[in-house]
């Protein structure tokens, strides 16, 4: 059996396939029914497993230098808050991201992204 994995070490492992732009490996990080939206508009942008793989599996096709920096990270209970620095995607300059994660029994149950207000 392996060793039991701290939510921070699943979004870090989440972020490693991310990264490899590696498809099975990413969507294996999250539960079946995983469901990622923005906040404060709260837009669904996945529901479930199917949708995550399709989604991803596309962005990584037209973004191959598609990669993320963690600029900082809180760890709080079952939740792991990053500051991502996303580069590489669609010919835009890089830009900042905030995920919330939220992690049960070892895999990504839900993940918020916070909208930057429009200057």
């Amino acid at each position: 059996m392996s060793e039991k994995k701290t939510p921070e070490q699943v979004v870090q492992l989440q972020l490693d396939y991310y990264n490899k732009q590696d498809v099975a490996g990413f969507v294996s990080t999250y539960t079946s029914d995983i469901e990622i939206t923005e906040h404060p508009s709260g837009n669904l942008l996945v529901r479930g497993e199917d949708e995550l793989r399709e989604r991803y599996a596309k962005m990584f096709a037209a973004n191959p230098n598609n990669r993320a920096a963690i600029q900082n990270r809180i760890a709080f209970g079952s939740f792991v808050i990053d500051l991502e620095e996303v580069s590489g995607r669609d010919n835009r300059e890089p830009f900042q991201a905030v995920a919330i994660y939220e992690v049960k029994d070892q895999l990504i149950k839900k993940v918020t992204f916070l909208e930057k207000e429009k200057e």
